[in-house]
Protein backbone atom coordinates (compact mmCIF):
# COMPACT_ATOMS: atom_id res chain seq x y z
CA UNK A 1 0.00 0.00 0.00
CA UNK A 2 2.00 3.47 -0.63
CA UNK A 3 1.56 6.01 1.46
CA UNK A 4 -1.09 8.74 1.72
CA UNK A 5 0.08 11.94 0.07
CA UNK A 6 -0.41 15.00 2.58
CA UNK A 7 -2.48 13.51 4.32
CA UNK A 8 -4.16 14.88 7.45
CA UNK A 9 -2.07 13.36 10.00
CA UNK A 10 0.82 15.05 8.07
CA UNK A 11 -0.15 18.17 7.82
CA UNK A 12 -1.93 19.04 10.66
CA UNK A 13 -0.80 16.75 14.03
CA UNK A 14 3.00 18.67 13.95
CA UNK A 15 4.88 20.87 16.23
CA UNK A 16 4.33 24.13 14.71
CA UNK A 17 0.78 23.78 14.24
CA UNK A 18 0.49 22.93 17.68
CA UNK A 19 2.54 26.17 18.41
CA UNK A 20 -0.17 28.13 16.88
CA UNK A 21 -2.50 27.74 19.14
CA UNK A 22 -1.41 29.98 21.85
CA UNK A 23 -4.08 28.50 24.65
CA UNK A 24 -2.55 25.11 24.55
CA UNK A 25 0.92 26.28 24.65
CA UNK A 26 0.51 28.55 27.28
CA UNK A 27 -1.09 25.92 29.33
CA UNK A 28 1.72 23.36 28.88
CA UNK A 29 3.90 26.16 30.26
CA UNK A 30 2.10 26.27 32.94
CA UNK A 31 1.73 22.35 33.92
CA UNK A 32 6.09 22.47 33.28
CA UNK A 33 6.13 25.36 35.67
CA UNK A 34 4.08 23.81 38.52
CA UNK A 35 5.99 20.48 37.59
CA UNK A 36 2.87 18.77 36.96
CA UNK A 37 1.41 19.29 40.20
CA UNK A 38 -1.41 21.28 39.69
CA UNK A 39 -4.48 19.76 38.64
CA UNK A 40 -6.08 22.71 37.74
CA UNK A 41 -3.43 23.34 35.48
CA UNK A 42 -3.47 19.50 34.07
CA UNK A 43 -7.32 20.10 33.07
CA UNK A 44 -6.53 23.48 31.73
CA UNK A 45 -3.95 21.96 29.32
CA UNK A 46 -6.28 18.48 28.71
CA UNK A 47 -9.46 20.74 27.71
CA UNK A 48 -7.30 22.50 25.08
CA UNK A 49 -5.19 19.47 24.23
CA UNK A 50 -8.41 18.14 22.90
CA UNK A 51 -9.52 21.22 21.02
CA UNK A 52 -6.07 20.82 19.34
CA UNK A 53 -7.07 17.15 18.20
CA UNK A 54 -10.31 17.78 17.18
CA UNK A 55 -8.98 20.95 15.38
CA UNK A 56 -12.50 22.80 17.25
CA UNK A 57 -9.88 25.92 17.94
CA UNK A 58 -9.46 26.93 14.76
CA UNK A 59 -13.67 26.11 13.48
CA UNK A 60 -16.13 28.44 11.77
CA UNK A 61 -18.81 26.32 11.88
CA UNK A 62 -21.97 27.25 12.78
CA UNK A 63 -23.59 23.94 13.36
CA UNK A 64 -25.52 23.33 10.26
CA UNK A 65 -25.36 20.52 9.11
CA UNK A 66 -26.92 19.80 6.04
CA UNK A 67 -27.60 16.31 4.32
CA UNK A 68 -25.69 16.60 0.75
CA UNK A 69 -22.94 19.16 -0.31
CA UNK A 70 -22.11 19.16 -3.34
CA UNK A 71 -17.69 19.54 -3.86
CA UNK A 72 -16.61 21.41 -6.64
CA UNK A 73 -19.34 22.14 -8.57
CA UNK A 74 -18.15 25.07 -10.76
CA UNK A 75 -16.84 22.60 -13.64
CA UNK A 76 -18.77 21.29 -16.43
CA UNK A 77 -20.02 18.14 -14.35
CA UNK A 78 -20.40 20.30 -11.32
CA UNK A 79 -23.06 22.04 -14.02
CA UNK A 80 -24.55 18.63 -15.64
CA UNK A 81 -25.01 17.66 -11.42
CA UNK A 82 -27.11 21.79 -10.99
CA UNK A 83 -29.24 20.67 -13.97
CA UNK A 84 -30.20 17.34 -13.11
CA UNK A 85 -30.85 18.54 -9.27
CA UNK A 86 -33.08 21.92 -10.79
CA UNK A 87 -34.92 19.86 -13.36
CA UNK A 88 -35.58 16.04 -11.91
CA UNK A 89 -34.17 15.76 -8.16
CA UNK A 90 -35.49 18.74 -6.49
CA UNK A 91 -38.85 18.53 -8.43
CA UNK A 92 -39.61 14.76 -8.32
CA UNK A 93 -37.95 13.59 -5.17
CA UNK A 94 -40.65 12.31 -2.81
CA UNK A 95 -38.47 13.22 0.19
CA UNK A 96 -37.06 16.56 0.66
CA UNK A 97 -33.62 17.50 1.66
CA UNK A 98 -31.29 20.31 2.84
CA UNK A 99 -28.30 20.96 0.56
CA UNK A 100 -25.33 23.34 -0.17
CA UNK A 101 -22.40 23.90 -2.82
CA UNK A 102 -19.29 24.41 -2.29
CA UNK A 103 -16.05 24.94 -3.92
CA UNK A 104 -12.55 26.39 -3.46
CA UNK A 105 -13.53 29.43 -4.79
CA UNK A 106 -16.33 30.66 -3.54
CA UNK A 107 -17.15 33.42 -6.23
CA UNK A 108 -17.32 31.14 -8.75
CA UNK A 109 -19.48 28.68 -7.25
CA UNK A 110 -22.06 31.86 -6.15
CA UNK A 111 -21.83 32.75 -10.21
CA UNK A 112 -23.15 28.92 -11.58
CA UNK A 113 -25.82 29.26 -8.42
CA UNK A 114 -27.25 32.98 -8.95
CA UNK A 115 -27.02 32.01 -13.10
CA UNK A 116 -28.82 28.28 -12.49
CA UNK A 117 -30.97 28.94 -9.60
CA UNK A 118 -31.88 32.58 -10.40
CA UNK A 119 -36.05 32.99 -9.69
CA UNK A 120 -36.46 29.34 -7.90
CA UNK A 121 -36.85 28.67 -3.88
CA UNK A 122 -33.19 27.62 -4.48
CA UNK A 123 -31.74 30.89 -5.19
CA UNK A 124 -29.62 31.71 -1.94
CA UNK A 125 -28.45 27.91 -0.99
CA UNK A 126 -26.14 28.05 0.75
CA UNK A 127 -22.26 28.38 -0.32
CA UNK A 128 -19.22 26.71 1.69
CA UNK A 129 -15.51 27.71 0.51
CA UNK A 130 -13.26 25.09 1.19
CA UNK A 131 -9.64 24.49 -0.11
CA UNK A 132 -7.52 21.23 -0.14
CA UNK A 133 -4.87 24.00 1.44
CA UNK A 134 -6.70 24.96 4.63
CA UNK A 135 -7.82 21.68 6.80
CA UNK A 136 -9.72 23.73 9.00
CA UNK A 137 -12.22 24.43 5.96
CA UNK A 138 -11.76 20.73 5.19
CA UNK A 139 -12.69 19.83 8.39
CA UNK A 140 -15.75 22.21 8.57
CA UNK A 141 -17.34 21.35 5.20
CA UNK A 142 -17.43 17.79 6.67
CA UNK A 143 -18.79 18.81 10.21
CA UNK A 144 -21.49 21.04 7.39
CA UNK A 145 -22.86 17.51 6.14
CA UNK A 146 -24.07 13.92 6.56
CA UNK A 147 -23.02 13.30 3.10
CA UNK A 148 -19.94 14.80 0.51
CA UNK A 149 -20.52 14.72 -3.67
CA UNK A 150 -17.22 15.17 -4.80
CA UNK A 151 -16.69 16.62 -8.51
CA UNK A 152 -13.66 18.05 -8.23
CA UNK A 153 -10.95 16.39 -10.40
CA UNK A 154 -8.77 15.38 -12.09
CA UNK A 155 -8.75 13.45 -8.73
CA UNK A 156 -5.24 12.34 -9.01
CA UNK A 157 -3.78 15.89 -9.32
CA UNK A 158 -5.37 16.64 -5.95
CA UNK A 159 -5.01 16.65 -2.15
CA UNK A 160 -8.19 14.92 -2.26
CA UNK A 161 -6.95 12.16 1.13
CA UNK A 162 -7.22 15.20 2.99
CA UNK A 163 -10.89 15.64 2.00
CA UNK A 164 -10.97 12.18 2.55
CA UNK A 165 -9.37 11.82 5.61
CA UNK A 166 -11.45 14.91 7.43
CA UNK A 167 -14.79 12.83 6.43
CA UNK A 168 -13.53 9.44 8.13
CA UNK A 169 -12.98 12.49 11.48
CA UNK A 170 -16.08 13.39 11.17
CA UNK A 171 -18.26 10.18 10.42
CA UNK A 172 -19.29 11.80 6.96
CA UNK A 173 -20.32 9.75 4.27
CA UNK A 174 -18.30 10.28 0.47
CA UNK A 175 -18.54 9.72 -2.59
CA UNK A 176 -16.98 10.86 -6.23
CA UNK A 177 -17.69 10.38 -9.90
CA UNK A 178 -13.74 9.33 -10.26
CA UNK A 179 -12.57 6.89 -13.35
CA UNK A 180 -9.05 7.50 -12.25
CA UNK A 181 -6.76 4.11 -11.30
CA UNK A 182 -4.24 6.06 -9.51
CA UNK A 183 -7.03 7.74 -7.37
CA UNK A 184 -8.99 5.01 -6.26
CA UNK A 185 -5.79 3.07 -5.44
CA UNK A 186 -4.90 5.91 -3.02
CA UNK A 187 -8.06 5.92 -1.63
CA UNK A 188 -7.30 2.09 -0.63
CA UNK A 189 -5.14 3.63 2.26
CA UNK A 190 -8.54 5.06 4.14
CA UNK A 191 -10.39 1.89 3.85
CA UNK A 192 -9.55 0.76 7.56
CA UNK A 193 -10.40 4.16 8.84
CA UNK A 194 -13.34 4.41 7.03
CA UNK A 195 -14.47 1.12 8.90
CA UNK A 196 -13.45 2.17 12.33
CA UNK A 197 -15.36 5.62 12.12
CA UNK A 198 -18.66 4.39 10.42
CA UNK A 199 -18.14 6.80 7.38
CA UNK A 200 -18.64 4.73 4.13
CA UNK A 201 -16.25 6.44 1.40
CA UNK A 202 -17.48 5.51 -2.56
CA UNK A 203 -15.48 6.68 -5.00
CA UNK A 204 -16.12 6.20 -8.77
CA UNK A 205 -20.14 6.33 -8.35
CA UNK A 206 -20.82 7.13 -11.71
CA UNK A 207 -20.86 5.64 -15.13
CA UNK A 208 -17.20 4.64 -14.65
CA UNK A 209 -17.20 2.30 -12.21
CA UNK A 210 -20.63 2.38 -11.07
CA UNK A 211 -22.99 1.53 -13.71
CA UNK A 212 -21.31 -2.23 -14.10
CA UNK A 213 -20.87 -2.98 -10.56
CA UNK A 214 -24.25 -2.38 -9.97
CA UNK A 215 -25.61 -4.48 -12.88
CA UNK A 216 -23.23 -7.10 -11.80
CA UNK A 217 -24.84 -6.61 -8.61
CA UNK A 218 -27.93 -7.17 -9.72
CA UNK A 219 -27.22 -10.32 -12.13
CA UNK A 220 -25.63 -11.86 -9.45
CA UNK A 221 -28.07 -11.42 -6.93
CA UNK A 222 -30.90 -12.73 -9.25
CA UNK A 223 -28.80 -15.92 -10.12
CA UNK A 224 -28.00 -16.88 -6.40
CA UNK A 225 -31.95 -16.50 -5.75
CA UNK A 226 -33.25 -18.60 -8.48
CA UNK A 227 -30.67 -21.10 -8.56
CA UNK A 228 -28.23 -20.95 -5.52
CA UNK A 229 -25.10 -20.17 -8.27
CA UNK A 230 -22.62 -17.67 -7.98
CA UNK A 231 -21.25 -15.70 -11.04
CA UNK A 232 -18.61 -17.52 -13.20
CA UNK A 233 -18.04 -14.78 -15.30
CA UNK A 234 -19.64 -11.55 -16.91
CA UNK A 235 -19.57 -9.20 -19.51
CA UNK A 236 -20.43 -5.85 -19.71
CA UNK A 237 -21.54 -4.20 -23.72
CA UNK A 238 -21.81 -0.62 -24.17
CA UNK A 239 -24.19 0.75 -27.14
CA UNK A 240 -25.01 4.05 -28.13
CA UNK A 241 -22.81 6.81 -28.93
CA UNK A 242 -23.35 9.53 -32.02
CA UNK A 243 -22.41 13.18 -32.11
CA UNK A 244 -24.12 13.92 -28.70
CA UNK A 245 -21.94 11.90 -26.83
CA UNK A 246 -18.46 11.87 -25.97
CA UNK A 247 -16.51 13.35 -23.30
CA UNK A 248 -16.61 15.98 -21.30
CA UNK A 249 -13.62 19.08 -20.48
CA UNK A 250 -13.22 16.97 -16.49
CA UNK A 251 -13.15 14.07 -18.58
CA UNK A 252 -10.22 14.90 -21.08
CA UNK A 253 -8.36 16.47 -18.08
CA UNK A 254 -8.36 13.33 -16.40
CA UNK A 255 -7.07 11.32 -19.85
CA UNK A 256 -4.52 13.94 -20.20
CA UNK A 257 -3.32 13.27 -16.13
CA UNK A 258 -3.33 9.52 -16.48
CA UNK A 259 -1.56 9.89 -19.85
CA UNK A 260 1.01 12.11 -18.55
CA UNK A 261 1.82 9.96 -15.35
CA UNK A 262 5.18 8.98 -13.84
CA UNK A 263 6.51 5.68 -15.45
CA UNK A 264 5.67 4.04 -11.42
CA UNK A 265 2.21 4.93 -12.18
CA UNK A 266 1.74 4.00 -15.62
CA UNK A 267 3.09 0.74 -14.26
CA UNK A 268 0.26 1.01 -11.53
CA UNK A 269 -2.43 1.54 -13.51
CA UNK A 270 -0.97 -1.81 -16.16
CA UNK A 271 -1.62 -3.76 -12.87
CA UNK A 272 -5.24 -5.40 -13.74
CA UNK A 273 -4.82 -5.82 -9.96
CA UNK A 274 -3.93 -2.70 -8.85
CA UNK A 275 -7.40 -2.47 -6.57
CA UNK A 276 -6.67 -6.35 -5.07
CA UNK A 277 -8.75 -9.07 -6.24
CA UNK A 278 -6.46 -11.28 -7.43
CA UNK A 279 -7.17 -14.94 -8.08
CA UNK A 280 -4.84 -17.42 -9.43
CA UNK A 281 -5.13 -19.61 -12.61
CA UNK A 282 -6.23 -23.41 -11.04
CA UNK A 283 -6.97 -26.81 -11.81
CA UNK A 284 -6.83 -30.52 -10.12
CA UNK A 285 -4.13 -29.71 -9.08
CA UNK A 286 -3.98 -26.46 -7.54
CA UNK A 287 -2.62 -23.10 -8.56
CA UNK A 288 -1.70 -23.40 -12.04
CA UNK A 289 1.27 -21.25 -12.94
CA UNK A 290 4.15 -19.07 -11.41
CA UNK A 291 6.79 -16.78 -12.21
CA UNK A 292 9.73 -17.17 -10.22
CA UNK A 293 12.31 -14.55 -10.09
CA UNK A 294 15.66 -14.91 -10.95
CA UNK A 295 18.25 -14.53 -8.40
CA UNK A 296 15.97 -14.34 -5.72
CA UNK A 297 13.62 -17.26 -5.87
CA UNK A 298 10.70 -15.24 -5.19
CA UNK A 299 7.66 -17.05 -6.56
CA UNK A 300 4.38 -14.92 -7.93
CA UNK A 301 1.42 -16.66 -9.34
CA UNK A 302 0.16 -15.78 -12.68
CA UNK A 303 -2.30 -14.12 -13.48
CA UNK A 304 -5.49 -15.58 -15.36
CA UNK A 305 -5.72 -15.30 -19.42
CA UNK A 306 -9.25 -14.18 -19.45
CA UNK A 307 -8.02 -11.67 -16.84
CA UNK A 308 -5.50 -10.12 -18.75
CA UNK A 309 -5.89 -6.59 -20.45
CA UNK A 310 -5.13 -7.65 -23.98
CA UNK A 311 -8.43 -8.93 -24.28
CA UNK A 312 -9.99 -6.00 -24.10
CA UNK A 313 -8.04 -4.30 -26.40
CA UNK A 314 -8.76 -5.82 -29.05
CA UNK A 315 -11.71 -6.80 -32.26
CA UNK A 316 -13.10 -9.40 -31.24
CA UNK A 317 -16.08 -12.19 -31.55
CA UNK A 318 -17.26 -13.32 -27.52
CA UNK A 319 -16.58 -17.21 -27.60
CA UNK A 320 -20.17 -17.87 -25.46
CA UNK A 321 -22.58 -15.65 -27.30
CA UNK A 322 -21.04 -14.58 -30.44
CA UNK A 323 -21.12 -11.10 -30.10
CA UNK A 324 -18.58 -8.97 -31.63
CA UNK A 325 -17.09 -6.33 -29.71
CA UNK A 326 -14.79 -3.66 -30.05
CA UNK A 327 -12.21 -2.50 -26.88
CA UNK A 328 -14.02 0.35 -24.27
CA UNK A 329 -12.51 2.83 -22.65
CA UNK A 330 -13.79 2.26 -19.48
CA UNK A 331 -13.03 -1.46 -19.48
CA UNK A 332 -9.44 -0.90 -18.08
CA UNK A 333 -11.17 0.71 -15.33
CA UNK A 334 -14.19 -1.09 -14.73
CA UNK A 335 -12.68 -4.42 -14.42
CA UNK A 336 -10.71 -3.64 -11.50
CA UNK A 337 -13.21 -1.75 -9.90
CA UNK A 338 -15.40 -5.18 -10.14
CA UNK A 339 -12.41 -7.06 -8.83
CA UNK A 340 -12.26 -4.69 -5.54
CA UNK A 341 -15.98 -5.43 -5.35
CA UNK A 342 -15.67 -8.87 -5.48
CA UNK A 343 -12.51 -8.80 -2.98
CA UNK A 344 -14.95 -6.72 -0.63
CA UNK A 345 -17.75 -8.86 -0.82
CA UNK A 346 -15.57 -11.98 -0.09
CA UNK A 347 -13.85 -10.17 2.94
CA UNK A 348 -16.79 -8.24 4.60
CA UNK A 349 -19.83 -10.34 3.57
CA UNK A 350 -18.24 -13.95 3.13
CA UNK A 351 -20.02 -13.82 -0.30
CA UNK A 352 -18.38 -12.67 -3.56
CA UNK A 353 -19.70 -12.68 -6.91
CA UNK A 354 -18.07 -15.54 -7.21
CA UNK A 355 -15.03 -17.48 -6.25
CA UNK A 356 -13.49 -17.50 -9.70
CA UNK A 357 -15.30 -14.52 -11.00
CA UNK A 358 -13.85 -12.79 -14.29
CA UNK A 359 -15.10 -9.43 -15.36
CA UNK A 360 -14.79 -8.05 -19.20
CA UNK A 361 -15.70 -5.09 -20.40
CA UNK A 362 -16.61 -3.83 -24.36
CA UNK A 363 -18.15 -1.45 -26.48
CA UNK A 364 -20.97 -3.86 -28.53
CA UNK A 365 -20.41 -3.32 -32.11
CA UNK A 366 -23.49 -2.29 -34.06
CA UNK A 367 -25.02 -4.39 -36.91
CA UNK A 368 -24.12 -2.40 -39.73
CA UNK A 369 -20.37 -2.40 -38.68
CA UNK A 370 -20.43 -6.41 -38.36
CA UNK A 371 -22.42 -6.92 -41.91
CA UNK A 372 -19.83 -4.46 -43.37
CA UNK A 373 -16.91 -7.01 -41.93
CA UNK A 374 -18.33 -9.74 -43.09
CA UNK A 375 -19.23 -8.54 -46.40
CA UNK A 376 -15.38 -8.30 -46.91
CA UNK A 377 -15.18 -3.92 -45.67
CA UNK A 378 -12.82 -4.83 -42.63
CA UNK A 379 -9.85 -5.80 -45.38
CA UNK A 380 -9.52 -9.77 -45.06
CA UNK A 381 -12.73 -10.05 -47.28
CA UNK A 382 -15.39 -13.49 -47.06
CA UNK A 383 -17.79 -14.15 -44.19
CA UNK A 384 -15.41 -15.03 -41.39
CA UNK A 385 -13.59 -11.22 -41.79
CA UNK A 386 -13.73 -9.43 -38.45
CA UNK A 387 -16.14 -6.18 -38.61
CA UNK A 388 -13.69 -2.66 -39.41
CA UNK A 389 -11.86 -1.61 -35.85
CA UNK A 390 -13.69 1.51 -34.82
CA UNK A 391 -12.10 4.93 -34.55
CA UNK A 392 -13.07 8.24 -32.56
CA UNK A 393 -11.64 11.48 -32.20
CA UNK A 394 -8.00 12.28 -30.15
CA UNK A 395 -8.81 14.25 -27.25
CA UNK A 396 -7.69 17.48 -28.87
CA UNK A 397 -10.43 16.84 -31.21
CA UNK A 398 -12.58 15.98 -28.92
CA UNK A 399 -12.04 19.14 -27.03
CA UNK A 400 -11.87 21.25 -29.92
CA UNK A 401 -15.38 20.04 -30.71
CA UNK A 402 -16.77 20.41 -26.69
CA UNK A 403 -15.27 24.10 -27.57
CA UNK A 404 -17.52 24.65 -30.70
CA UNK A 405 -20.76 23.35 -28.53
CA UNK A 406 -20.12 25.27 -25.49
CA UNK A 407 -19.73 22.29 -23.76
CA UNK A 408 -15.86 22.68 -22.57
CA UNK A 409 -15.71 23.93 -19.27
CA UNK A 410 -12.22 24.75 -17.63
CA UNK A 411 -10.91 22.78 -14.33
Amino acid sequence: MTQLRDCLAQIYFTGNMLSKYEAVTESLKDVINTDGDNEETWEKFDTHFTKFLNMSWATNWDGTKYDIIFYGVSGYTGYLMIQYLKKTALKRNPEPFTFALAGRTANKVRELRDREFIGTEWEDTPIIQASYDDVFSLMDLCRSAYVIVNVAGPYMLTQGELLLDCCCRCGTDYCDVSGEIPWSHRTLALHEQARKSGATLIPSAAVAGGYPDILTFLCAKKLREEHGEELRRAACYAIGGGSVAGASGGTLASRGAMSSASDETRKLMADPYALGGFIPSFDRNGIKEMNIQNGTGKVTHKIRKEDADAILSKVSQCPYTGTWRAPWMYSYFDTRILRRTNALFADLAGQPYGKEFNFQEFMRLPPEMIAQGQAGGGGGGGSSAPPPKPSGPSVSGEKEALIEQGKYFKQ
